[in-house]
Formats: C-alpha cells, sequence, structure tokens
C-alpha cells in the first residue's frame, strides 16, 4: 500500500463519519443558535439588514401563548435599519423569523462542515504516515 492511499483512507473514514455526523449537528446547533437572543439578532441582522448603520427593534403583542397558567410567553418584532444614505427599512416579523432561522442553520452548517474538512485533512496525514511503503 501506497501513502497516498493511507491518506485517502484517513480522509475518506473521517468524511464518512463525520459527514454522516453531521445530520444530527446542523439541526441541534441550528437550533441552540436559535436560543441564543444575541447570537440570533446578530445573524439575523447581517442577512435582514446588509450594511445597515443601525437597527432598532419595536417589540409588540408580548403575552402567553397557552391558556396554561404555566405557559410559555411569545411576542412580535418589528426592526428599522437605517443605512448609511438616510433610508431606511422596516421588516416585519415574519420575515425576521423565517431569515433568522435560515442564517442560524446555515452557520452551524458551515461551522461542521469546516471542522469535518479540518479532520480529513489531519487524518490524512495521519493515514500517510502511518503506512509504510512496500519494499521490492
Amino acid at each position: 500500500m501506497k501513502r497516498w492511499q493511507g491518506s485517502c483512507i484517513g480522509a475518506f473514514l473521517v468524511l464518512l463519519v463525520g459527514g454522516s455526523s453531521l445530520f444530527f449537528l446542523v439541526p441541534v446547533g441550528g437550533a441552540m443558535l436559535v436560543g441564543i437572543p444575541p447570537v440570533f439578532d446578530k445573524l439575523t441582522g447581517w442577512v435582514v439588514c446588509p450594511g445597515a448603520e443601525s437597527i432598532s427593534v419595536e417589540e409588540y403583542n408580548r403575552g402567553p401563548v397557552t391558556t396554561s397558567p404555566t405557559g410559555g410567553t411569545g411576542h412580535q418584532e418589528e426592526w428599522t435599519c437605517t443605512f448609511e444614505d438616510g433610508s431606511q427599512k422596516v421588516v416585519p416579523n415574519e420575515e425576521i423569523a423565517l431569515k433568522g432561522i435560515g442564517a442560524s442553520f446555515t452557520a452551524a452548517g458551515i461551522c461542521g462542515g469546516l471542522v469535518v474538512l479540518l479532520l480529513m485533512v489531519i487524518a490524512a496525514g495521519i493515514g500517510g504516515r502511518l503506512v509504510r511503503p512496500k519494499t521490492e
């Protein structure tokens, strides 16, 4: 077996295990990012108002989401993005929610993919060093 074959085997094994684990890590990681309000707001701001100088947030309709006294509460938001030239863009609640969730899952996917790529490179290096070429 040649060294490059060892590198390919190492990279393939990490891709197989790491790639399949992304089916779990992306949904869970995306949901975790949605649950952290400062991170969610920052990601949503980058997607909804790219290049905005400032974003003002107005919350309304705050209240319980169920009739149960132990139930959760909900709210709606409306963002006003102000740009350098003085123009403004009003972003409704639905756009904030959908684009923010999409941005969170995208960030989780990119981070997970980069980790798998890094581990593939490391495994290829280790696999290439562990294989000893046959002497003929």
